[in-house]
């Protein structure tokens, strides 16, 4: 535990408490000195000593537990201490934190309302939590409520972030920018917060101020990871492969073993058309994560460009394992299946890629094409009719996905 943090709990510690007697004050003393061993053998000769009577050894000792990670441990002290002193505001205050620390929410937020009523003035630290504990249960009103009594009271910027992230989930995402723009105010320096901001921008496509909050983020930390991978992906997206490599790069020796970020340098070196090295990023990518269906699904579609029909066919039907709901996936093991001249089963593919999607143009086409070349004339007449009704309200076909044969 950082000393810093340490030491604002045993400050706070003697504000809850009235330390009068000796031993209290060696326990103190030892807890303040990080001497926490010595600490906990003192708290059992004192407990020994006053038959589990000592509301204060229960109050540290439950503290040196939560620190050690022993959660349970901790809530039993705390419980003790509440059992000696009812009427502290301070021991509700414990075991809800305790509750809140064993994702037990229920009985942290009914504990929490109790220290709300007992408490003589606001206090933003019991507000936050309710904020937490009403999240957890999926009580977003009432988080939102609990978060946004904290910011009122207190410069939280957890309590914003928070209460951003809720409104990203309910996809208001016009508030969501307005709570961080608020936070980013008062955290200037704060490249978190930046980041998600930028990131936001980015869903709302203002793209102008993305790029502004991000590269101001840059400008502060220029080796900031998420900041790079946000401003590469989008620049990726517009083709500009060189300048999204070069940033992929920076950030990648923060995320080497990060799945997804070789999976975006892979493409980007197949939108260079450098296969071998496409290929190279996108199986490390598999490596560093075998479940990441994109990355499989990438690898098929460049084992298609090069022409390697068997490995592209293996990589994406092990792709549509993972995800069945993606139509381009089944289009594409169609196209590798006619090439490789199983026509019975490339049309299955093709077929459950239109059933998953019914104006998929390219899976539309490709069943056209198929239809043609076993002489089935009215079907191709059929897909050829619904290929030219999807073309009017879909993006450019991409030639290589469509049969030649």
């Amino acid at each position: 535990m950082a000393n810093g943090l340490t030491y604002n709990t045993a400050e706070s510690t003697m504000l809850i408490f009235n330390v009068q007697e000796k031993s209290d004050w060696i326990i103190y003393n030892r807890y303040v000195q990080r001497d926490l061993e010595l600490c906990k053998l003192l708290i059992e000769q004192e407990l020994q000593n006053t038959k589990d009577n000592n509301e204060f050894a229960f109050y540290i000792l439950g503290l040196i537990y939560r620190e050690e990670g022993k959660i349970k441990n901790s809530y039993w002290c705390f419980d003790r201490y509440y059992a000696l002193n009812p009427f502290c505001v301070e021991g509700v205050k414990q075991i809800a934190r305790s509750c809140l620390l064993l994702g037990r929410n229920d009985e942290a937020k009914k504990m929490y309302l109790e220290a709300e009523k007992m408490c003589r003035e606001p206090d933003t630290k019991v507000y936050y939590n309710l904020g937490l504990c009403y999240l957890n249960l999926g009580e977003w009103d009432k988080s939102k409520e609990y978060f946004n009594r904290t910011i009122q009271l207190s410069r939280n910027q957890d309590a914003y972030e928070k209460l951003a992230s809720i409104f990203v989930m309910e996809n208001n995402l016009k508030n969501a920018i307005s709570v961080l723009i608020s936070a980013s105010k008062l955290f200037p320096f704060n490249t978190n917060l930046s980041v998600d901001l930028g990131l936001l921008f980015m869903k709302q496509r203002e793209y102008d101020q993305a790029f502004n909050v991000l590269g101001n983020t840059l400008c502060q930390d220029p080796e900031n990871p998420k900041a790079l991978l946000t401003l590469a992906a989008e620049m990726q997206r517009n083709c500009g492969y060189d300048e999204a490599l070069s940033k992929y790069t920076r950030a990648v020796t923060d995320l080497s073993e990060c799945s997804e970020a070789w999976n975006n340098i892979g493409m980007c070196f197949f939108g260079k058309q450098k296969y071998v090295a496409a290929i190279s990023c996108l199986k490390r990518a598999v490596y560093l994560h075998q479940f990441n269906w994109i990355a499989l699904y990438n690898l098929g579609l460049v084992h298609l460009y090069t022409k390697q029909y068997v490995s592209a066919f293996l990589f994406l039907s092990t792709s549509a394992k993972l995800n069945t709901n993606h139509a381009s996936t089944f289009m594409l093991i169609g196209l590798a299946l006619n090439n490789m001249n199983d026509t019975r089963n490339a049309e299955k593919a093709y077929r459950k890629s239109i059933e998953i999607k019914s104006d998929n143009p390219e899976a539309l086409i490709n069943l056209a094409i198929l239809c043609v070349n076993q002489g089935r004339k009215v079907d191709a007449k059929k897909y050829v009719n619904a290929f030219q009704e999807t073309c009017l309200s879909c993006s450019p076909i991409d030639k290589e996905v469509v049969s030649s044969n």
